[in-house]
């Protein structure tokens, strides 16, 4: 049985200079895992949000050609694909909108009108199948980005979907946690579940899935098996390591905890210097968010104390966050605009702002963006305008927060070519980009943080 049938689709955004799509044809069977792979703004995600009714039906823009699932055909409302359909997008924050884990997971379910024992038994069915078992009365917020991101995809499995649409779901996970949830989605395919994957991380993923579609350019470059594909080298030639500078930051005796739960750090002792680029390595869970929050101030420390030892510059900023979910840090209604915002909040006038912004888009590879809403861009790519956005204020300390999410290593590269800072902390699942990119890993495990020899 055939559950999609795409047809010549081709795509444009309102207002996007040229084809997000181009003449687009594949199927998929019941039961197949079908990926969509390619690089960072190749039309995945966008393909993703055909699929699931939002393209063109709530974004509006030029479609043509024929897309057919499960029987209906485009254009079609989201709410009309539930419960057969359901997608988990690249941000858990999308769609993670409930204070727990059970009442998320629940969501779904209670829309249905099941009864209270249903809706119990298939929450903990689904939370069992992410390995998050005993986790419904945790807050969503005390949670790791990996550990939201297998949230969401409970909440897309508890309704029992017949088609389910992934973006990007490994990409803050750790690789342990990334293995075991396609060991799931195998098994969900073998009982007749049909599942579209856009993922970058491909040695995950190609084992697993039975066809690809590899994009390049918004146009279809392979179509077929995995056995047939040749996927492009993930090289990335090593940064160059400058010599260490003076001491930049100071950790003394830190300890932390969350409310009602045991101690995550133990008095802490770390320096950190100028020239450094510091990788936070470790599982989901771990505490690389918690301790980036920390050295950002946006959490206090039980006991101890962090000094940052560098001299201020009023044109710079002293310390800068990336977080894990850039589109919490988009605001503005064009890309220019949001790599603007910094700058205005440093008091530099326009005539200064413009050349800084059209420097900091071109080394993200942004340039022919800037006019573009940051919205109507690829997680990717809006990953990049929220760090040029930090960059064009010329932070002293770099904070990052899985930068690396969505990024091939070509992107990934560029953007560690761009960052002016004297020092970048940075977490990321992706451990040989962190070898590449870093000149000292610490690795977290259970609450410790041992350091690494490269």
């Amino acid at each position: 049985m055939t559950v999609i049938e795409v047809k010549a689709l081709s795509y444009r955004y309102p207002k996007s200079p040229g084809s997000n799509l181009k003449d687009i044809s594949f199927a998929v069977r019941q039961g197949e895992i079908f990926l969509l792979a390619g690089e960072t703004g190749s039309g995945k995600s966008t393909l993703i949000s055909v699929l699931c009714g939002l393209i063109p039906y709530e974004a509006g823009g030029e479609f043509k050609g024929l897309v057919k699932v499960l029987g209906k055909t485009w254009p079609i409302s989201p709410v009309k694909l539930f419960p057969e359909v359901t997608v988990v997008f690249q941000s858990p924050a999308e769609q993670l909108l409930a204070d727990t884990v059970f009442a998320e997971v629940a969501f779904g379910l209670e829309n249905l009108g099941l009864s209270k024992e249903v809706v119990t038994k298939r929450v903990k069915k689904a939370l069992a199948e992410v390995g998050l078992s005993g986790y419904e009365a945790r807050e969503i917020s005390s949670l790791s980005g990996g550990e939201r991101q297998r949230v969401a995809i409970a909440q897309a499995l508890a309704v029992s979907p017949k088609l389910l649409l992934l973006d990007e779901p490994l990409s803050q996970l750790d690789p342990k946690a990334a293995q075991t949830v396609m060991d799931i989605l195998k098994s969900l395919a073998s009982q007749g579940i049909t599942i579209v994957i856009a993922e970058h991380r491909l040695e995950y993923v190609l084992p697993r899935v039975d066809r690809l579609l590899y994009l390049e350019g918004g146009k279809a470059k392979f179509l077929g098996k995995p056995k047939d594909f040749t996927p492009p080298k993930k090289e990335v030639n090593p940064l160059p390591s400058p010599p260490k500078g003076q001491k930049a930051v100071e950790i003394k005796n830190l300890y932390f905890s969350y409310p009602k739960r045991p101690p995550l750090f133990n008095g802490l002792n770390f320096s950190f210097y100028e020239n450094e680029r510091v990788a936070l390595l470790g599982p989901n869970g771990s505490g690389k968010t918690t301790f980036l929050h920390l050295l950002a101030g946006l959490k206090k420390p039980v006991k101890g104390a962090i000094r940052y030892l560098l001299p201020q510059d009023k044109k710079r900023f002293a310390l800068a966050l990336l977080l894990q979910d850039p589109d919490l840090m988009l605001i503005r209604t064009k890309v220019a605009e949001e790599l603007s915002f910094s700058l205005e909040n440093l008091g530099f006038t326009r005539k200064e702002i413009e050349p800084r912004v059209s420097q900091v888009a071109k080394e993200l590879h942004l340039f022919d963006k800037l006019k573009r809403a940051p919205f109507s861009l690829s997680r990717g790519e809006r990953l990049r305008v929220a760090l040029g956005a930090l960059l064009t204020g010329r932070p002293q300390v770099l904070l990052l927060d899985e930068p690396t999410t969505a990024q091939d290593p070509k992107n990934a590269l560029r953007l560690f070519k761009a960052i002016g800072a004297e020092l970048v902390v940075f977490s990321t699942h992706d451990e040989d980009l962190a070898y590449a990119l870093a000149t000292r890993i610490l690795r977290f495990e259970k609450g410790k943080i041992e350091e690494e020899t490269r």
